[in-house]
């Protein structure tokens, strides 16, 4: 999921800009390789350190005599390689998924006519899938593919694996319509009108019926077994609402990081960004340095041209900034990664969203101290720590991806139609230039870039928002790192839909591998999911059998 925090000024960006981030774009479309995205469905923009030398690159060489300890170090590097690797899928093709499941029209007849039909990509693994002692075939692990790329998502699930070792499950990934491959309308899918079928209903429907597709087609073994669904951040929000709209369908749900709660009216919008700034701020001077740094960044552009270039100078841009005008791109910039960092601040090395090494708010917070003067420079090198820890930038680009598979532009349309989760600033509880979510300027964006006006309440009415407590078996686990975990369902609301608490823990770490360096309560958190997961599966053959 995506958060943008200052006003995404589309008319600040120079052609020069547009056309790299249209061409990292389809870059992204093309090669798209990494999970999860703080997609655009929260639009928030808000508007030293004397190196002992200065460094070569950004971030790169020394800071007070320091060596700048984000680069990632051979151990990091070879810890990254020595990740455990999910087993190789087979990918498949769903050539009949519908592309509106909620009108009965007939099917054109000519193949000039509007398609009716598209390809939905999906992946499959069968090596665990195995018959238990009274020749039951087990379950089916389900993931509702979310904003990115479904291989990225099964690059970065291994609890999924796990589970399916342990239960003996087929596992199937299903890739969400608009993002990766699966795209209606190929490459004309994000024009108005075609995009309109982009909505999480009309995902959750592809993922009933490639299911029942699934399970009758291609694993005919499979047509009784039960379904289990799991899915983190906005595909944890699709797994537990795949239970409560298809109870039929899955026998229960796994919503990590699942902010199911941040809408309006529903939790405080400036809680995410208090939890970024008190995961920071367990790092003695950090949080009050960084918010030192974006005030000294608002005062330096008040100097106009010379202002800029200073700064363009401390983040070492690529292309200098030239106006106060496009102040918003390097803020947004610098909030993104702060807020990413938060998001993914996993005990050992990754790279999910970027490589990235253990504890990454930690070690950007090396940069920033008690004792730092040059605080915008700082900035500068905290926020190289997630752009730029292969140190393989020489300078730095303000419209750089915030991971290369996220699919921005589809998340950007959901955010202004369904996906409205506000997310405000007030520099008070939180370390950001205060910026409030304001929902009639989104719209007038929305309505500009899109032809549609965004809808608050819609999901909270449709899916039910807080008041839940009649579904059932669906685990809701939230971090206390994760920003994501103040919009989370953070109370058990009946005995089947408990919440897992997880203290040290950030944006669903319980749905990767197992790691040695996981707190104790992210392995407590899988004991219970496991627990539940066996139940459900237990409880779905009593009932079957009688």
């Amino acid at each position: 999921m995506s958060v943008c925090r200052f006003s995404c000024p589309a008319p600040h960006h120079s052609k020069e800009q547009k056309q790299r981030a249209k061409h990292k774009e389809q870059n992204t479309n093309e090669h798209m390789k990494s999970p999860l995205f703080l997609c655009a469905f929260l639009l928030l923009l808000a508007t030293g350190l004397s190196a002992s030398a200065a460094p070569s690159s950004w971030g790169m060489r020394t800071v007070h005599d320091r060596k700048a300890p984000f680069l990632l170090n051979e151990a990091e590097m070879s810890a990254l390689a020595a990740q455990p690797q999910p087993p190789t899928p087979t990918i498949r093709h769903y050539d009949s998924q519908m592309i509106d499941h909620f009108s009965f029209g007939a099917a054109p007849l000519s193949s000039s006519a509007a398609p009716y039909y598209y390809t939905q990509r999906y992946l499959t693994y069968d090596r665990y899938w195995r018959q238990d002692e009274l020749g039951r075939w087990g379950p089916m692990i389900f993931y509702t593919g979310n904003e990115g790329d479904i291989v990225n998502f099964w690059n970065n699930t291994g609890f999924a694996f796990e589970l399916a070792q342990e239960f003996g499950a087929l596992v199937v990934f299903g890739e969400h319509r608009y993002y990766g491959q699966s795209m209606p309308f190929g490459e004309h899918s994000f024009a108005r009108g075609n995009v309109s079928y982009l909505t999480s209903e009309q995902a959750l429907a592809d993922y009933a019926q490639l299911i029942a597709f699934v399970k009758t087609e291609v694993y005919p073994n499979a047509a009784r077994v039960p379904v289990v669904a799991l899915g983190g951040s906005y595909g944890g929000m699709l797994a537990a609402y795949f239970r409560i709209k298809y109870p039929n369908v899955v026998i229960g749900s796994l919503a990590a990081s699942a902010p199911i709660l941040q809408f309006p009216g529903l939790v405080d919008p400036y809680l995410y960004n208090k939890i970024i700034t008190d995961d920071f701020a367990e790092s003695d001077g950090c949080a009050q340095g960084i918010s030192r740094a974006f005030h000294e960044m608002v005062s330096l552009a008040e100097q106009g041209e010379q202002g800029m270039q200073t700064l363009s100078e401390k983040f070492l841009l690529c292309e200098p900034l030239k106006s106060k005008a496009e102040l918003p791109l390097l803020l947004e910039y610098a909030y993104n990664a702060i807020s990413y960092m938060s998001m993914v601040d996993y005990p050992y090395p990754n790279s999910f969203l970027q490589p990235l090494p253990a504890w990454p708010v930690k070690v950007a917070c090396q940069y920033m101290t008690p004792d730092t003067q040059d605080v915008v420079r700082a900035l500068a090198l905290v926020v190289g720590v997630y752009y730029n820890s292969t140190g393989d930038q020489s300078c730095a680009t303000v419209v750089e991806p915030i991971s290369p598979s996220l699919g921005t532009r589809a998340w950007d349309y959901q955010a202004c139609t369904e996906m409205v989760m506000p997310i405000s600033a007030n520099g008070k509880t939180d370390m950001f230039l205060p910026v409030a979510f304001d929902l009639k300027t989104r719209s007038d964006e929305c309505r500009a870039t899109w032809g549609v006006t965004p809808r608050p309440q819609w999901v909270p009415t449709y899916y039910g928002g807080g008041n839940i407590s009649a579904a059932s078996n669906i685990v809701f686990s939230n971090g206390r790192l994760d920003p994501w975990s103040g919009g989370g369902m953070l109370k058990t609301l009946n005995p089947t839909m408990p919440h897992v608490y997880m203290e040290n823990s950030a944006h669903h770490l319980d749905l990767r591998f197992s790691n040695p360096a996981d707190p104790l309560s992210v392995k407590e958190g899988r004991r219970l999911e496991r627990k539940h997961v066996a139940l459900w599966i237990n409880e779905y053959w009593t009932f079957f059998e009688h």
